[in-house]
């Protein structure tokens, strides 16, 4: 089979090949595979839906089961060959999936290990034997503190999301986690979307014995998909009511609406529950219980629903390929995960829309973003235009509105009307969002 051809993977796979449907790897798989296979680590910087899973999947599992016709099986408990370690559950939850499918057909076996497991689940990590173990960076450390964990058999240790990973919030855990590595006896891979120079740097020092095979996706000979983006101007009192007319009037097919914070996706999701009861619809965000989340992502990824509202839980980690459209109810605190939003569409070669609901007061955060953007110019993304945010509100005669590239309404548009005392003053008159200039398409954003 040309897969098999292309990557000279263990032979058993070519059934996996045939139940995916898969005939041929991948630009980024067709450069990690052969690194892996011929035992370099490796930084892999490429955009998603680019195929980096399996690029790193496909080769460690081939590798382990090579070993164990020759040698035989794992029979040490708590002792994988490799460790796979990403940011989130929902993550380790879809890389484990990934696995499971490879496994079927090269018959090693897989564990996971993260937040919210069962004690028998976990007693069952630390007792059996297995190859492979995907995990979260705390079950990591809490495995190792109990001595659940041993990990004096590794050959493979793999870093999925590694500018989450090595941000702040998961530092200690991490750091802890790798002086437990022989970094002389590991393959170690770095796999990311999109990679600060705080994060490019914190990895040179913690690993800077080991060799690296540098990748990036070469978007000049990929096939690239487009991912249009409008800018919608927007106070924070009309959001609700813009969601809800686009959704009404114009939204097709399937999409994620992003928000900030968790109170802001109840809240929207309450609105839209109340004004679309048919609408089927899906909350997620990380303070739900787990049953909660895995169910909001299964029901979205079996298509029983046809959108999200989610907080940036959902930036990451959750492979929809079907998805048309993301709407950035705010803008991201950081431009790291504008671009991870962004990721979620123009997917494995097809086109997708974004669009941003921008208040005026998102002028520093548009800036922002666009230095992430500058920074991560193997992307080849178009910078957001500032000018459109410091520009005032056009108003046009209503019969142009028509004509409006806008999928704003004017119904709730002024909101929930307040009496007026005595000594208030009238208030100015606000325009409808119908006759509001329509935005300029931001053609050219190409996906990550």
């Amino acid at each position: 089979m040309a897969f098999l051809k292309e990557t000279e993977l263990h032979p058993s796979l070519n059934g996996f090949f045939e139940e995916k449907g898969l005939k041929t790897a991948t630009l980024i798989q067709k450069r990690v595979i052969p690194e892996i296979l011929d035992r370099k680590s490796v930084i892999v910087l490429s955009e998603t839906g680019s195929g980096k899973t399996l690029a790193y999947a496909l080769p460690i599992a081939s590798k382990i089961k090579e070993r164990e016709e020759r040698v035989g099986r794992n029979d040490m408990r708590g002792a994988p060959y490799a460790l796979i370690v990403a940011p989130t559950r929902e993550l380790a939850s879809q890389i484990y999936q990934v696995f499971k499918g490879i496994s079927y057909h090269l018959k090693v076996r897989v564990r996971d290990l993260t937040g919210g497991d069962t004690h028998a689940k976990m007693k069952s990590v630390a007792s059996g034997s297995y190859e492979i173990l995907i995990a979260t960076p705390s079950r990591v450390k809490s495995a190792l503190q109990k001595k659940e964990l041993q990990l004096g058999q590794l050959q493979y240790v793999i870093f999925d999301e590694a500018d989450q990973l090595f941000d702040k919030g998961f530092k200690k855990d991490l750091d802890f986690m790798i002086e437990y590595f022989d970094k002389s006896a590991v393959q170690f891979g770095f796999i990311t979307a999109t990679l600060p120079t705080e994060v490019e740097t914190y990895i040179m020092e913690k690993f800077a014995d080991v060799k690296f095979s540098r990748i990036a996706s070469d978007i000049s000979h990929a096939p690239q998909s487009r991912v249009e983006t409008y800018n919608v101007k927007a106070e924070p009192e009309e959001k609700p009511s813009i969601v809800r007319m686009f959704l009404e009037k114009q939204a097709q097919g399937r999409g994620i609406i992003f928000t900030n914070q968790q109170n802001q996706a109840e809240d929207l999701y309450k609105y839209i529950s109340e004004k679309m009861p048919k609408l089927k619809m899906k909350l997620l965000h990380g303070n739900l219980e787990i049953k909660e989340r895995e169910a909001a992502i299964r029901a979205f990824v079996e298509k029983k629903v046809q959108i999200l509202v989610a907080t940036d839980i959902a930036a990451r980690g959750i492979d929809i390929p079907d998805l048309e459209w993301v709407v950035n109810f705010g803008l991201p605190k950081t431009g790291i995960y504008y671009l991870h939003r962004c990721g979620r569409v123009g997917r494995g070669g097809r086109s997708g829309v974004v669009y941003n609901l921008v208040a005026h007061h998102d002028s520093k955060m548009i800036a922002m973003i666009n230095q992430a953007i500058a920074q991560e110019k193997h992307l080849n993304l178009s910078m957001i235009p500032e000018e459109k945010m410091k520009a005032e509100k056009k108003v046009y005669p209503k019969k142009d509105a028509k004509k409006a590239a806008t999928f704003r309404g004017k119904e709730d548009a002024q909101g929930p009307k307040r009496k007026r005392g005595k000594r208030d003053a009238p208030p100015a008159k606000k325009p409808h969002l119908e006759e509001v200039a329509a935005p300029k398409r931001n053609r050219g954003i190409r996906r990550r």
